[in-house]
């Protein structure tokens, strides 16, 4: 078991996309701060001339920041098979994000996505002449049917319903919850000084 762990590596592939990550939230996260600090709104959606500059601004870091499982599961993938991992881990996390699996269906999404599409490159024999289009088309688009296909019907519905449970039991928390659950994430954040459990726990709670 340690063994199977060890070379699953679940922890360098999510290191690795939260490293893709950050800069992509801390971007976002300087737009909308920005916008909504001088009166904007974040909007449903960008209408052309609808909108103020403050209120486009909100409005394109919180679109920015709703696509955070997508980032994570692209992140995930790519870290696991390389450039061949980039599409199904897009499409996977996007099938999250349709399906309200949020940043933890992003995160399991991308790890399948990265494994199925480790296995295409290793199991899909083709013929000389096609070997070219391994990593630009037979890969990504078995991959992303596979993963895709999976996300929605088997992983997403029982995380949706996680992620909805645990989105609303802590918008729910008042006086002492709030207390403890701000405890158990400023531990979580100081125990491995900067490392994987603190990278961890900072983007579940930004994502929330």
């Amino acid at each position: 078991m340690k063994n199977f762990w060890k070379a699953a590596n679940f922890k360098g592939h999510l290191l690795t996309a939260i490293s893709y990550m950050i800069p992509i939230v801390c971007g976002a996260g300087f737009v909308i701060a920005i916008g909504m600090a001088f009166g904007g709104t974040s909007q449903d959606s960008l209408v052309m001339g609808k909108f103020n500059f403050l209120e486009a601004l909100a409005t394109l870091g919180g679109k920015a920041l709703g696509m955070l499982p997508v980032i994570i599961a692209t992140g995930i993938a790519f870290s696991i098979a390389g450039k061949p991992g980039i599409a199904p881990g897009f499409v996977v996390g996007l099938a999250a994000n349709s399906i309200s699996a949020g940043f933890i269906g992003g995160i399991i999404g991308g790890y399948v996505a990265g494994w199925i599409a480790v296995a295409v490159i290793k199991f899909v024999k083709v013929p000389s002449w096609a070997k070219g289009l391994m990593p630009t088309l037979i890969v990504p688009f078995l991959a992303s049917l596979s993963s895709g296909l999976i996300m929605v019907y088997i992983i997403g519905t029982p995380v949706s319903w996680f992620t909805s449970w645990l989105t609303n039991l802590l918008q729910s928390m008042s006086g002492a919850s709030n207390l403890i659950f701000g405890a158990v994430i400023g531990t979580l954040s100081i125990v491995d000084f900067g490392g994987p459990i603190n990278k961890t726990a900072f983007a579940f709670a930004l994502t929330l």
